[in-house]
């Protein structure tokens, strides 16, 4: 899908590269203390391969589904497993993986039931007293910038919406938090109110060329996202 082909051909910048990494190994390490057994993870929308360079580090059997073809030959590349699939059909069986795990994907999808859908798909193929685990930008931080960042973005997530949704999936939450980019707690809180702020927002796309981009990228770094952990029922 050429949608996805826009942000595999986008520079990544070291500081952006280096943020993603570390929160990559910051929500790993809430998996694993929710499951510390945990052997085997299934990754939906595995983006640059980050999360899965995490498990490899972890020794966790790592799985990833994506729709685009380029992107799993990247993950390939780097030897790590993947299968082209849409996130509503995975090709899998039950209760495969201690962990599936799918960030900043839920919100494309078109309507509310398309979101259970995902979400019931990820727990079917996660194990008896497995997790499902999503990580998902907080519309209440973004405003205006949900929309505007991604054209894609079509279903409205926030904490309180997640909550509803894994009660209705029938799973039980366990952990949740918010994150800000590569932070979390007040310091976390706190660059979601400067940097990735709405200020920040305004005052990014009324500067032009690169400048203007480059704070807008910070902007949607540190707007707050949430983590939501569930155990699928024993």
């Amino acid at each position: 899908m050429p949608f996805y082909d826009y942000y595999g051909e986008r520079a990544a910048t070291a500081a952006g590269i280096g943020w993603v990494r570390a929160q990559a190994r910051y929500v790993l390490d809430r998996l694993m203390q929710a499951s510390p057994s945990a052997a085997s993870l299934l990754e939906i929308g595995p983006g640059r391969g980050v999360f899965a360079d995490a498990c490899r580090q972890h020794h966790v059997r790592y799985c990833a589904l994506d729709i685009n073809i380029r992107l799993l030959r990247g993950l390939a590349d780097r030897s790590h497993n993947g299968m082209q699939a849409r996130a509503t059909q995975i090709p899998c069986a039950d209760e495969m993986f201690d962990i599936t795990f799918a960030s900043h994907v839920i919100e494309h999808s078109p309507a509310y039931n398309d979101a259970l859908a995902f979400l019931e798909e990820m727990r079917r193929v996660a194990k008896r007293g497995g997790l499902v685990a999503i990580v998902a930008p907080d519309y209440l931080a973004l405003r205006e910038d949900f929309w505007n960042c991604d054209y894609s973005h079509s279903f409205v997530t926030t904490r309180r919406r997640l909550r509803q949704m894994y009660h209705d999936t029938g799973l039980t939450i366990l952990d949740e938090c918010n994150l800000y980019g590569p932070l979390t707690g007040i310091v976390g809180w706190c660059a979601g109110q400067t940097f990735g702020g709405h200020v920040m927002g305004m005052i990014a796309r009324t500067v032009p060329g690169i400048v203007g981009e480059k704070l807008y990228k910070l902007r949607l770094t540190f707007a707050g996202a949430i983590l939501m952990i569930g155990r699928v029922a024993g």
